[in-house]
């Protein structure tokens, strides 16, 4: 997949009336369980989230029997997990599916999600955005006293990005005790080291480019040491963790094996610190906790990031008049008409951020319902997480 472009793109298709089913499902690494996948999809469509309306429970939805996934979409992710569910072994697949609308998406993402299926409007794309925000591009520079190297890792290919050679003086004598000879060409060596360091922090810069991309440095410790010092400060924020290896025996491969946990340990304690932060500012200000709160402040245009758990929905209602989203039954509380039953507030409350060029983190074992960092205070009856 190709990250932020594919939710872009899935943002784009939106058809009231239409029926778009989203199916996210786990592929085993084990071949000997490729051939239950059909079988597992069908069950998972079979009790397929659909909108139902606020404040239906679990056994509701199932008394209801889920929500009408169109037999030629159905037809069409059995067709794809037959000609490329062993090539997905290990992965969550999204599929997005529509014949009305002719669309129809397989994307293998970077990490492991939870199973579900829900049929709405649009594609259903909070898991998507928990996967992409867990699997970001980065870069790591390897490094040593003469050489370094600067990958970049984008939706799981590595390229070399620059390679530097930097060799210092030689001295055939330099083995013995030379006296103030061998102790000057010492301190060029170092000299030449920190020179050294300070070009390849210059190289990251540069490739840097757009954005904040993690940085992990891998080589020995002395070598990973040197590197950080040289970072100038807006490069050091990016980094992100490093690996201890031999500088010369590491190939894409072993880097990319390396490196990636340290992303991800990256990625997770972001989300802690973000959530933290939410918490720790006093509600009413620029922090909206809990669903009253954060529905107030969506539907006002106030959120500058919205905070959401990565599983778990709350089913709702939504004003195709003034906009207004609501978690209670009957009328728009906005403007009285008749609103549009949804299966997710969260969903809708992540595409309405969106649109308002807010931004939105996806967070594991999250302590609130939902949590947004305001651009101005908004106040609403009631909150709580």
């Amino acid at each position: 997949m190709s990250g932020y472009a594919d939710i872009e793109k899935l943002r784009r298709v939106c058809a009231p009336g239409a029926e778009v089913l989203s199916l996210y499902l786990a592929v085993p690494l084990d071949p000997a369980g490729i051939r239950g996948l059909a079988a597992e999809a069908a069950g998972l469509m079979a009790r397929a989230v659909g909108p139902a309306g606020g404040g239906e429970s679990e056994s509701e939805r199932d008394q209801r029997g889920g929500a009408r996934v169109d037999h030629a979409d159905r037809e069409a992710v059995f067709d794809a997990l037959a000609a490329h569910g062993r090539d997905w072994g290990g992965h969550t697949v999204a599929f997005f599916a529509c014949r009305e609308l002719e669309l129809f998406e397989a994307l293998p993402l970077p990490c492991l999600l939870p199973e579900q299926a829900v049929v709405a409007s649009r594609p259903y794309i909070r898991p998507l955005l928990a996967a992409v925000q867990r699997g970001p591009d980065y870069r790591v520079a390897i490094a040593d006293r003469e050489h370094a190297r600067v990958l970049s890792v984008s939706a799981g290919r590595v390229e070399t990005v620059a390679i530097r050679v930097d060799r210092g003086p030689r001295s055939s004598g330099f083995g013995g005790w030379y006296g103030l000879q061998a102790y000057r060409i010492q301190r060029r060596i170092i000299e030449l080291g920190r020179h050294h360091y300070r070009d390849t922090a210059a190289i990251l810069e540069r490739a840097a480019g757009r954005g904040h991309v993690p940085l992990v440095i891998g080589g020995h410790h002395d070598s990973i040491a040197g590197l950080l010092r040289a970072l100038p400060a807006a490069a050091r924020e990016e980094f992100a963790g490093s690996f201890h290896a031999d500088p010369h025996t590491l190939t894409e491969a072993r880097i990319r094996e390396l490196a990636g946990p340290v992303v991800g340990r990256w990625v997770a304690r972001r989300e802690r610190e973000l959530a933290e932060e939410v918490l720790a500012g006093p509600p009413g200000r620029l922090a909206a906790i809990g669903l009253p709160a954060c529905l107030a402040a969506v539907s006002r245009g106030a959120v500058d990031r919205l905070l959401v758990p990565d599983d778990g929905m709350i089913g709702g209602y939504a004003c195709d008049r003034c906009g207004a989203l609501s978690a209670g039954r009957g009328e728009c509380p906005g403007c009285g008409t008749a609103a549009r039953p949804v299966p997710d507030l969260l969903e809708e409350m992540v595409q309405r951020t969106l649109d308002d060029d807010g931004r939105v983190t996806v967070v594991r074992d999250a302590p609130f319902s939902v949590a947004a960092k305001l651009r101005f205070p908004v106040t609403a009856e009631g909150s709580g997480r």
